[in-house]
């Protein structure tokens, strides 16, 4: 299995803190994996040994779903503010599926009526086994207005292309593959990947910072 990230630094540097804090939780809890890192042609290496594919800049989304359209094979994607907490590998032990995505069913958290009719899936986690699929998703992405491809268009794109029937999809349950913390220190029992969506990036943040934090001198 790869596993594969889109990072290129910003204004502001936590996307890469993240992008560093990922990588060493896959290679913790899944440590032959193969991680390639995508990104623009200025943006550091997140650590050493990953592998890195470059473009040029351009729209951040376009950029990241072009580097998916080249993933061919057993692929896990992920959004750096995911962490991963478990080896997830097993997932692909299913051989019926081109492309599995975790469904937005999480406790406590109203998704509201238009996302779910729009975008059922967040795309920060897929399991992905046909370039194919990423590229219909970025040709119907590209076909977009400009005024609709904002920061959301990327994931009603990929409901799109699943609704065409073309690939068989499977729906993993987002409590334990792409489950957003309730509080910065919650233990996560049973989850598989953790996703600090939103303003719970700064939990992530602050959670890096701590861990390496030196402890004062008795």
């Amino acid at each position: 299995m790869n596993v594969g990230l889109y990072t290129v630094l910003r204004r502001d540097p936590q996307h890469f803190l993240h992008a560093l804090a990922l990588v060493q939780s896959i290679q913790q809890h899944m440590p032959d994996v193969e991680i390639h890192q995508f990104t623009d042609l200025q943006t550091p290496v997140a650590v050493d040994g990953v592998q890195v594919h470059r473009t040029a800049d351009g729209p951040m989304l376009e950029r990241r779903l072009e580097h998916y359209a080249t993933c061919e094979g057993d692929w896990l994607l992920l959004d750096t503010d995911t962490v991963v907490l478990q080896d997830v590998r097993s997932v692909f032990d299913d051989p019926v599926f081109d492309v599995a995505l975790a469904d937005r069913n999480w406790k406590g958290i109203p998704q509201g009526d238009e996302i779910l009719l729009t975008m059922p899936f967040n795309t920060g986690v897929v399991f992905s086994r046909r370039q194919t699929f990423w590229q219909d998703v970025l040709a119907v992405w590209r076909a977009f207005p400009k005024d609709a491809k904002d920061w959301y268009s990327e994931q009603r794109a990929v409901y799109q292309v699943v609704r065409t029937g073309k690939y068989r999809v499977k729906i993993l349950p987002g409590e334990v593959y792409n489950y957003p913390p309730r509080t910065k220190h919650d233990h996560c029992t049973g989850v598989a990947i953790a996703h600090f969506k939103g303003p719970k990036k700064q939990w992530l943040t602050e959670l890096i910072q701590e861990s390496w934090r030196v402890p004062a001198s008795a």
